[in-house]
């Protein structure tokens, strides 16, 4: 289970929450269905967030079965029960496990990964297929993904061109996804900005987590090949999660549930944009008042710094009541937080 979009239950309703865990354990379920329980390990909090997207453009969602309500992991649906925004999800999540397992194969010839492809590929095979079905242009993704390693070989690389094939992959996966909703142009379009610019966010990420280690290992990280400080990386990405903030309220789904995208993204990108030393002090414990007195308030990790009010676009640390964060000082554009 990885992934950039993980969620988190602060600051949502029930209804919310609920929403959420169907439509993870609806993704887990579809690929176990589709391709085998052995597939289900494939599962990618990226995938799930697809999938919420495609459910949020319908406007009127098919009711999905009690299976997937279920908390039982071993209930699944029937295949005739799996809503098509579920299939093309768990299908792009399989196929995109498998670049990913190429790609590191190719950066660093991995036995563990080997084995991997050894493993899935009748996985990888069948969902290959499925993505076919889907009449969704398989020869370009694969074209797109193997501009990579010609990236990677180029005397004096940028991180914008490093992160273009992945941002290309990304932005076929979900505009592809638009268009089998029936969504109008505009939308696809719009589908289309996000999946690009959600691509450079997670490889990014990935390169910005990774650095030490590829540095031990000797393999290729875009900040190491472009000498990109940790400083320049994470005013990059403060603009790439504006960039994709934006396209959020292009897409023409209901305000809360943007709201519920746009707080994910702050959310998991508020430890790597802050570093641990301010993302620690953000989140101490704090005494608070309330009406039966004092009551001393623990820190929740997961729950820092996802609603627009915490983490808002100017900065990353005002204090609001939701959140268990609190600043020493603030911007005059956040003072109203």
């Amino acid at each position: 289970m990885f992934g950039l979009m993980k969620s988190c239950s602060c600051n949502k309703t029930p209804e919310q929450i609920e929403l959420q865990r169907v439509h993870y354990c609806g993704t887990c379920k579809t690929i176990g269905r589709m391709y085998g329980q052995k597939a289900r390990v494939l599962l990618n909090y990226d995938a799930v967030f697809l999938g919420e997207m495609l459910y949020a453009l319908q406007p009127q969602p098919a009711a999905l079965a009690p299976a997937y309500g279920s908390r039982n992991c071993l209930s699944l649906p029937s295949r005739s029960q799996i809503p098509w925004a579920l299939k093309y999800a768990a299908t792009a999540n399989v196929v995109l496990a498998q670049i990913k397992v190429l790609d590191q194969i190719a950066d660093s010839g991995s036995k563990v990964y080997r084995l991997a492809r050894w493993l899935y590929s009748r996985e990888f095979r069948k969902a290959g297929l499925s993505l076919v079905a889907f009449q969704f242009p398989v020869k370009e993704l694969y074209a797109v993904m193997s501009r990579q390693i010609d990236r990677e070989k180029e005397a004096t690389p940028t991180l914008e061109r490093l992160a273009e094939p992945t941002a290309d992959a990304t932005r076929l996966v979900f505009s592809h996804g638009a268009i089998k909703a029936g969504a109008d142009c505009a939308t696809v379009d719009a589908m289309a900005d996000l999946g690009f610019v959600f691509g450079k966010i997670a490889y990014l990420v990935d390169a910005m987590q990774d650095v030490e280690e590829d540095r031990k290992k000797g393999t290729f990280n875009a900040l190491a090949a472009t000498g990109t400080s940790r400083a320049q990386a994470t005013c990059i990405l403060r603009e790439w999660q504006a960039a994709m903030l934006e396209c959020l309220r292009s897409l023409p789904i209901d305000e809360a549930t943007r709201m519920v995208f746009a707080s994910r993204l702050r959310s998991n990108l508020a430890p790597i944009l802050l570093g641990e030393t301010q993302l620690n002090m953000a989140r101490r414990s704090r005494i608070r008042t309330t009406s039966r007195g004092y009551d001393r308030q623990g820190a929740r990790p997961s729950c820092c710094f996802c609603c627009e009010a915490c983490a808002c676009d100017c900065c990353s640390d005002c204090a609001c009541d939701c959140c268990i964060c609190e600043a020493a000082s603030c911007c005059d554009v956040c003072s109203g937080c």
